[in-house]
């Protein structure tokens, strides 16, 4: 009886081995940008585990589904968390629209950067400073003040930080929600109330 269990104890130690070790093979293709190509689902089936390969295209699909079949719209609040939530599956950006303005959000590495370029044309100068005073309502702060060590190994910000950065023509604004969601919401909300103004119209959104 003795043997059997050191044999059960050897083999369940095993299984959890190889699943860390699965996790971290993944979480890895992700950080090093390959999750754009291609994506690991893991699907249950009775008491196994089956790991499959969906490439980006059909990901999207599934992911554009479930947000458009979300339930409780009304609340947009809510529904733009869920949708940022669905998008750092592994999308690599989400567009949220409202009226004539929109906002997006890079998440191509499973964390949440809002993008706000400013170039000639676009419109987006005369909100430049608007942008900024939402973000540190909001107690972000420019990273430019957070020293360099706490910035993690894959590259990403601490919490609440924002860039400003300019290339070429370009000036882009940078917001540093990482998984976030419920925070992200609220800033988009506000961005569509208080910055453009754009109360009323149906909430867009799109994942890609």
């Amino acid at each position: 009886m003795k043997e059997r269990m050191e044999k059960l104890k050897k083999y369940f130690y095993r299984g959890v081995y190889w699943l860390v070790n699965q996790y971290y093979r993944v979480k890895s293709y992700v950080f090093w940008g390959e999750f754009e190509r291609k994506h690991f689902l893991f699907q249950k089936e009775g008491s196994k585990i089956r790991i499959l390969l969906q490439d980006h295209e059909g990901f999207v699909e599934d992911t554009q589904k479930a947000i458009d079949g979300y339930k409780h719209k009304k609340d947009e609040r809510k529904y733009i968390e869920y949708a940022l939530g669905q998008a750092l599956k592994g999308c690599t950006y989400i567009v949220i629209s409202k009226g004539k303005k929109f906002v997006q959000y890079w998440t191509s590495r499973g964390r949440l950067d809002f993008d706000f370029p400013i170039r000639k044309g676009n419109g987006n100068g005369k909100y430049y400073y608007q942008v900024i005073g939402l973000l540190a309502t909001m107690d972000f702060v420019s990273d430019s003040l957070v020293t360099s060590n706490l910035f993690s190994y894959n590259g990403s910000k601490p919490n609440k930080t924002y860039k400003i950065e300019t290339a070429g023509n370009t000036v882009t604004i940078t917001g540093y929600f990482n998984k976030m969601s419920p925070e992200a919401g609220v800033f988009t909300m506000k961005m569509f109330e208080e910055i453009y103004k754009e109360k009323r119209g149906k909430l867009e959104i799109r994942v890609g």
